[in-house]
């Protein structure tokens, strides 16, 4: 495709733009933004893609804002063997025309046209190149998508060589190779359904061969355990003497450890008695030893105490003083907050009314607008109420206005013409056109059918000719003036004067809406009922609030100084507020220092008189047990009868030992588990008679189901299973083979022709890296994957924002260049404001770059920023403003 115009008419913002592009070279379309240059190429887009029908969202979009007009579209392009003008408008007096001029001339309108358009495209146009050769506005300038180019595989495939018709080798018999593989496999290369099926048959057999074998094998051990539980119950019959023999010798031993037991018991019976009267000696010692310590104890507390005591009765003092001051202090911030607090409630209440006095008059400021609104919209309604004149009748005359147009005309061509040479000076009229002539000047004069020449003064001429055009001429008028004065136009300033009214028309429909939009703000969801009551309610209460305030202090000048007013007041009253927090804090902590020494006095007084009645009794208590029995000789009685106790526990400890050896505890628990090894021993007897007997009849049974034969039936159907599941796998593996051989080499080919677009990429590389810039291309997708610079190899998704976008331009300009020499011409390079991140060194080269191109294709630059494209040597520049196209 090569776009040679593309002209735009109430498009977006766009009123008006024609501009025609260089088909062979670059040509930059450059302005300020908002102009419509992007617009150009979605408008491109939007005219192949979308009826004049469409209602979707873009066409909608293309409507200019507040102008009740339809978009329009006209392009002139060649697509192949095609050349052709291609127009479409939109949403208002929706319409197609098609002229095709080559290679046989075609005229289509509306729906014929757009189907027709859009073969064309089909036949001629690589959409998957169009589109990668297309950079938007607002989108990162990547490598684009080219591996989906059938142009540019065509192109690769005839640079290098192959001869092929396809850019695909060995298209058809991989096809084929690949329909033979979806006997067996899904396209992914799973097993398909029917393999999945032999797969699933050869499992189930073996698994009923598993089970048959599985049988077998069970009943087979089934014999060999009952074989080893008759060799078990032999066994058993042997070990019962020799378990029963230890039992007799386990009896005889514990019972002599038991008289042993009996003895030692009587031994502990008398140590235990001469225990007690040491027990008893020992703690009366204890105890006259306690009663001594007691007392000195209590005589030593009595003495802290007392000290303590003279202390805490000189903290109770100061405590007492603090606490007084404490409450001078908060006694005063109470009363500095509550002047605080009144001021503060003034200024607040000040602030309230100025913003009451503002709301007021806002509320009277939009009561106005509804009054202005309400007037408005009257007379608007008024206005249009006696208009006769709408949108239809307009229409209606606009076409008789043509229709009129055309029978003059028809009239006028089977009329005639006067030549009138005057002998002297005159003053005419022809056809109600009056004309002067001077003596001896010839006028030659159209006439018409119906006309009338008229010299005044002197003649007045009729003229007659065919009477159905001059009857269709005074039908067509007649028409006209009767639709004119329906409208309520008077014939004589015709239908200009309708087109006045309509757009006065249009105008006060404009000016009702406004208003009624304009009381709907002022309402603001209110009625005016509801608005005149809230008035009456805020001038009730600004007035009361004035008349009830005291004259001091005065109230502010105005709302901000109000808040400062108020703002002042707040932190005062804060500030009170704080003062009057670490008053009451601070008496707090008075009051509680002073009430916790005062419970500490009272406390230590208790604990005082406690201690000294416990010191009293416990010297009572000493004396006592003296009187009765001295220090000397309780300790004495202690002495003697704890020695007596020691002796018998020797005796005991004597005989513990020599039992100990004998371990009865041990010797009973043998005989307890010998007992339990014979019980045992005939449990066991028991359960492995009843197994064998019962596995006996289970070996009977299973051998009459014919195990054997189940056996062999299914290794057979497992066999067959087993066979048909191999044989479909070796030839799924078989075709696979052959396919991966297949795209092997189809991958060997697409390696091959990549190298002329390897070539083209690092011709124009080297415009904008510099000599020796070498590329290393994919070959599966065409996009640069390296680039080696000054023998320095970097990826490219490590390059530099400006270098990435710099090679995705390249790639676009080599594709199009190997494209462009086909019958199709390719498709057309459109660049919209890119090369944002280039530095001015880079963009020279691009520049080159871009001129190189355009000697083989087409190149369209949209931009606003034209000192990136300067270096563009043979550019054609086409400037856009907001009045129009200005060409270079």
């Amino acid at each position: 495709m090569k776009i040679h115009r593309i002209s735009l008419r109430d498009f977006r913002g766009v009123v008006e733009a024609d501009v025609e592009f260089a088909t062979d070279g670059v040509t930059i379309v450059q302005g300020p933004n908002e102009v419509g240059k992007s617009s150009l190429a979605d408008a491109l887009d939007m005219l192949i893609a979308d009826p004049d029908s469409s209602s979707k969202a873009r066409v909608k979009a293309a409507q200019p804002v507040g102008r009740d007009v339809g978009p329009w579209v006209e392009v002139d392009i060649e697509c192949g063997p095609y050349r052709l003008t291609y127009s479409k408008r939109w949403v208002r007096g929706a319409g197609t025309e098609l002229v095709i001029e080559s290679p046989a001339r075609e005229q289509l309108q509306g729906r014929a046209a757009h189907d027709r358009v859009t073969a064309i495209i089909a036949e001629t146009m690589d959409a998957e190149l169009f589109a990668a050769l297309r950079h938007q506005q607002g989108v990162p300038l990547g490598q684009a998508e080219l591996a989906g180019s059938d142009s540019l595989m065509h192109a690769l495939d005839a640079a290098a060589g192959s001869g092929s018709e396809s850019a695909e080798p060995g298209g058809a018999l991989i096809d084929a190779i690949d329909r033979e593989r979806q006997i067996w496999s899904t396209p992914t290369g799973e097993p398909n359904k029917a393999r999945k099926d032999l797969r699933e048959a050869a499992e189930t057999t073996q698994i009923a061969l598993d089970g048959a074998e599985e049988s077998l094998r069970v009943l087979e051990a089934r014999v060999d355990e009952f074989r080893r539980l008759d060799g078990e119950l032999a066994r058993n019959a042997e070990q019962e003497p020799d378990l029963r023999s230890t039992v007799t010798r386990l009896e005889t031993e514990v019972q002599a450890v038991s008289a042993r037991e009996s003895a030692l018991h009587d031994l502990r019976m008398a140590a235990e008695k001469a225990m007690a009267p040491a027990r008893d000696a020992t703690a009366a010692a204890d105890a006259r030893t306690a009663a001594i310590a007691a007392v000195a104890a209590a005589e030593a507390e009595v003495g802290v105490i007392t000290a303590e005591g003279v202390l805490a009765a000189a903290r109770l003092d100061a405590a007492l003083a603090v606490r007084t001051e404490a409450s001078a202090r908060l006694v005063a911030a109470l009363d500095a907050r509550a002047d605080a607090e009144r001021a503060f409630d003034v200024a607040a209440a000040d602030a309230q009314h100025l913003r009451d006095l503002f709301d007021l008059g806002s509320l009277r400021t939009r009561r106005g607008l509804i009054g202005d609104a309400e007037k408005t919209i009257a007379d608007g309604e008024a206005f249009l109420a006696g208009c006769a004149l709408d949108a239809e009748l307009l229409a209606r005359i606009e076409t008789a206005v043509v229709d009129e147009a055309g029978a003059r005309g028809r009239r006028d061509a089977a009329g005639a013409a006067l030549q009138i040479t005057a002998e002297t000076a005159q003053h005419l009229e022809v056809g109600g056109v009056p004309r002067s002539i001077a003596a001896g000047e010839t006028l030659a004069l159209p006439v018409g059918a119906g006309d009338e020449l008229v010299i005044t003064g002197v003649a007045r001429i009729g003229i007659e000719g065919r009477g159905d055009v001059v009857t269709a001429a005074l039908q067509a008028r007649a028409h006209l003036d009767a639709l004119l004065v329906q409208a309520g136009v008077s014939p004589v300033v015709g239908e200009t004067a309708a087109r006045d009214l309509d757009r006065r028309r249009l105008d006060a429909e404009a000016t009702v809406k406004a208003a009624r939009e304009s009381r709907g703000w002022a309402l603001n969801d209110l009625t005016l009922e509801e608005m005149d009551d809230k008035i009456a309610r805020a001038e009730a209460r600004v007035a009361a609030y004035a008349s009830g305030r005291g004259a001091a202090p005065p109230i502010p000048a105005d709302a901000d100084a109000a808040n400062t007013v108020r703002a002042a007041t707040e932190d005062a009253r804060d500030s009170a507020r704080r003062d009057e927090d670490a008053a009451r804090d601070a008496h707090t902590q008075a009051d509680s220092a002073v009430t916790g020494l005062e419970a500490q006095a009272s406390e230590r007084k208790g604990h005082l008189g406690a201690v000294a009645r416990r010191l009293s009794d416990a010297e009572t208590d000493l004396q006592t047990a003296r009187a009765a029995q001295s220090d000397l000789q309780v300790n004495a009685a202690a002495a003697e009868t704890v020695a007596a106790a020691d002796a018998a526990r020797a005796a005991l400890h004597a005989e513990e030992a020599a039992l100990g050896d004998a371990d009865p505890e041990s010797l009973r628990l043998r005989l307890a588990n010998s007992r339990d090894a014979v019980d045992r021993l005939l449990r066991e007897r028991n359960d492995i008679q009843l197994l064998a007997a019962r596995m006996k009849g289970e070996i009977s049974q299973q051998g009459d189901e014919g195990l054997a034969d189940r056996v062999a039936h299914a290794r057979e159907a497992a066999g067959n299973a087993e066979a048909e599941r191999d044989l479909a796998e070796r030839r799924a593996a078989a075709v696979d083979l052959l396919y991966a051989t297949m795209a092997r080499h189809r991958d060997i080919a697409q390696r091959a022709y990549v190298a002329p677009f390897r070539d083209a990429v690092e011709r124009f590389g080297r415009l904008v890296f510099g000599a020796g810039t070498e590329m290393e291309v994919d070959h599966t997708t065409l996009q640069v994957v390296s680039r080696t610079r000054e023998g320095v190899t970097v990826p490219v998704d490590a390059l530099s924002g400006g270098a990435r976008e710099q090679m995705a331009l390249i790639g676009r300009l080599a594709a199009a260049s190997l494209v462009a020499p086909a019958a199709d011409g390719g498709a057309p390079v459109i660049i919209d404001d890119a090369l944002g991140y280039s530095d001015a060194g880079r963009l020279e080269g691009l520049g080159a770059a871009l001129a190189e191109a355009g000697k083989t294709c087409q190149v369209i630059v949209l931009t606003c920023m034209p000192e990136r494209y300067a270096g563009i040597g043979s550019a054609r520049v086409v400037r856009l403003d907001r009045t129009g196209t200005v060409e270079a």
